[in-house]
């Protein structure tokens, strides 16, 4: 069960404004926050997430290296749970844990789905991360903020995400709040600290 909790995790991170007024999402100040995010191809993250499904709910820290495709992300939970490692280039994913080596083809659609049983948005995590959406998919919702023309509330592929705070990083305005939801799948994450690299 720990071996599928932390690859859950792994997917889903390679994951209410209601009465307020939705910004125009072609404002000046907008698009210039999203083109400068899509130039953010090389990064650091760190924080922690819960997960909570309809049959468990659990929390783990986390570090997520992002060199441009490449992902690499380290998961560990609580004392005495064995620390993961996860790599991806966008099409295989290698797990290590405990010593062992899992290697699985994500390069189609449903590969995730498929060899793990968890339908996970991994292509998108990334941007959804940073606070902007995933480019080539369609949005169904994208609510900003009508103070700062941040994001508040983005659907895309049927996935729900809210940003609940923001913090200043190396110039950058960045999310240090939001949570990412479907059906009975939701994760909340807290990032303490992000980290622009040089790349």
């Amino acid at each position: 069960m720990l071996r599928r909790l932390y690859l859950g995790f792994a997917l889903l991170f390679l994951a209410g404004c209601a009465g307020q007024d939705v910004r125009d999402s072609t404002a000046p100040s907008w698009v210039e926050h999203r083109n400068s995010l899509q130039l953010l191809s090389h990064w650091n993250a760190r924080g922690k997430l819960a997960l909570r499904t309809s049959e468990r709910a659990e929390s783990a820290t986390i570090l997520w290296r992002q060199q441009g495709e490449n992902t690499e992300l380290h998961l560990s939970g609580p004392i005495g749970l064995s620390a993961t490692t996860i790599h991806s280039n966008g099409r295989q994913m290698e797990i290590h844990q405990g010593g062992e080596l899992r290697t699985i083809d994500i390069s189609t659609p449903d590969a995730i789905a498929l060899n793990t049983g968890w339908d996970l948005p991994l292509q998108a995590l990334p941007y959804w991360l940073k606070g902007i959406p995933a480019p080539g998919s369609e949005v169904q919702l994208l609510e900003l903020d009508p103070d700062n023309d941040l994001l508040l509330h983005l659907q895309q592929d049927d996935w729900d995400v809210h940003y609940k705070k923001y913090e200043q990083f190396g110039g950058l305005t960045l999310p240090t709040q939001l949570q990412i939801q479907r059906g009975g799948t939701s994760v909340r994450m807290i990032i303490r600290n992000w980290q622009a690299l040089p790349g």
